[in-house]
């Protein structure tokens, strides 16, 4: 297997990495520790300078202002398991046909918790995660997925091509299961309870306190890769290892996020 490191990677996620690459079928322990200051730092350098407030109201600026001093306050609290997740504030964006899609709004310091964990799970699933996956991973964009379409489908002759969207795909994405299956690689109890944190939590709407037994946040920059993680196993494996075996023909799957296209021939 192909070793994926990533642009700006630390010393620390290589190695975790490399573990990764390794030892596929191993439960990874002690990576909580990976969540250190500098991790924290560069995910609060990852946040738009014009980033939307959460409930408490604090802006990156705002933030920023005692930024070393804040950023060693998380991680104490974050290393004595202190660390508590506030509420989302939801906000609906228009789509396409008049719909609206809802859209949760972290507050600042659990935006940087948000991105931080991202990265370092990423190292790991980025080992595991299969060539037909292209949405929302780095180096990867819905062109590259089109292009893999286009060019399996100028390969050889196709009698089938089915295009699917799994619906509300991140609202009905169930916890239990996707931790179950983060398990499966994550033995570090203090890291998916810190995870646990950034799913069970309550959102605020209309002025009420809503709390889904279900899902991810839309917003979180956690939510894309707990998606792919939850879709790696349940789409991805279950394709090349309980379909393809079963068919006569050669075929082929390509997904981006929640949109996939099986082709057969």
């Amino acid at each position: 297997m192909e070793q994926r490191f990533l642009p700006g990677m630390s010393p620390g996620l290589m190695r975790v990495a490399e573990a990764a690459r390794k030892t596929p079928e191993r439960k990874l322990l002690s990576l909580a520790h990976h969540l250190d200051v500098d991790a924290l730092r560069r995910a609060y350098k990852g946040i738009r300078s014009n980033a939307a407030a959460g409930v408490d109201g604090v802006t990156k600026e705002a933030y920023g202002e005692n930024l070393e001093s804040n950023l060693q306050g998380l991680h104490g609290r974050l290393k004595a398991m202190r660390y508590r997740h506030q509420p989302i504030r939801r906000v609906h964006i228009e789509k396409e046909g008049g719909k609206k899609r809802p859209i949760g709004v972290s507050c600042l310091e659990d935006k940087i918790v948000q991105d931080a964990l991202r990265e370092l799970l990423e190292a790991i699933y980025e080992q595991d995660f299969m060539e037909c996956s292209y949405g929302f991973r780095p180096g990867r964009s819905a062109h590259d997925a089109l292009r893999a379409l286009n060019l399996a489908i100028r390969r050889g002759r196709v009698n089938w091509l089915i295009e699917a969207d799994i619906v509300s795909c991140f609202d009905c994405i169930e916890r239990p299961k996707l931790k179950e299956l983060l398990g499966q690689r994550i033995a570090d109890k203090s890291l998916m309870r810190l995870v646990g944190k950034c799913l069970h939590v309550g959102v605020l709407e209309a002025g009420a306190e809503l709390s889904p037994e279900s899902g991810t946040v839309q917003g979180s920059t956690l939510s894309p890769l707990l998606a792919n993680v939850y879709l790696h196993h349940a789409l991805d494996v279950w394709f090349e290892q309980g379909v393809r075996p079963r068919l006569q023909g050669e075929a082929v799957l390509i997904r981006y996020c929640d949109d996939c296209a099986p082709r057969r021939r």
